[in-house]
């Protein structure tokens, strides 16, 4: 099976978009455009927040200055393939305000954000990886980012889909899109018992 062919089926009418988002470890080294990355991120833009907060913060890099400092933050299992692709971020939640508070939904909306970019990538060819594989302790001083209001989620990865062929030998067999839990084990109608 090439690493673009997708065993997965819908069970109910769903846009292919959906289907068709996964997260690949072999990136090509093509360059992403200034307009297809603003575009994903704009994607990020429009999703929803409480009170339209909107608290996320996405840092990212592709082959500037910092881009050692970037992949740096990466463990070492995810700097083997994440390092070859063209751009590289870090997505922040807003866990606390200028004021004081503590909004509750602010990691859910970063969440949105991320899937929402995620989606808009992928109605561009492109593809994303998010990973919690990084060093939550250096992030924050590496990146700038305030560690008082900001929370580190995770690291991600967007570029081109690159040959399976090019990862090493133990990550080649899990190159490829995963099956997901029936909507029965995640959706319920009416409360639920317990016991």
């Amino acid at each position: 099976m090439t690493p673009t062919e997708n065993p997965r089926i819908a069970s109910a009418d769903v846009d292919p978009l959906f289907i068709n988002r996964w997260s690949p470890r072999s990136f090509s080294d093509a360059k992403l455009t200034g307009a297809e990355i603003a575009s994903i991120f704009e994607g990020a833009r429009w999703s929803p927040s409480s009170f339209n907060r909107q608290p996320w913060l996405f840092v990212y890099e592709t082959d500037g200055p910092d881009r050692e400092t970037f992949d740096s933050i990466l463990m070492p299992g995810n700097q083997l393939w994440a390092s070859k692709a063209p751009l590289i971020g870090f997505i922040f939640a807003e866990t606390k305000t200028q004021e004081g508070r503590r909004p509750r939904t602010s990691q859910f909306d970063t969440g949105a954000a991320w899937m929402a970019l995620a989606l808009q990538a992928r109605s561009l060819g492109i593809y994303t990886h998010g990973m919690a594989g990084i060093d939550y302790d250096s992030v924050h001083e590496k990146l700038g980012v305030s560690d008082e209001y900001y929370t580190a989620m995770c690291g991600f990865v967007a570029g081109r889909i690159g040959p399976r062929e090019a990862l090493p030998e133990d990550l080649r067999e899990r190159e490829s899109p995963n099956d997901r839990k029936p909507v029965s084990e995640i959706a319920h109608k009416g409360v639920m018992t317990t016991g």
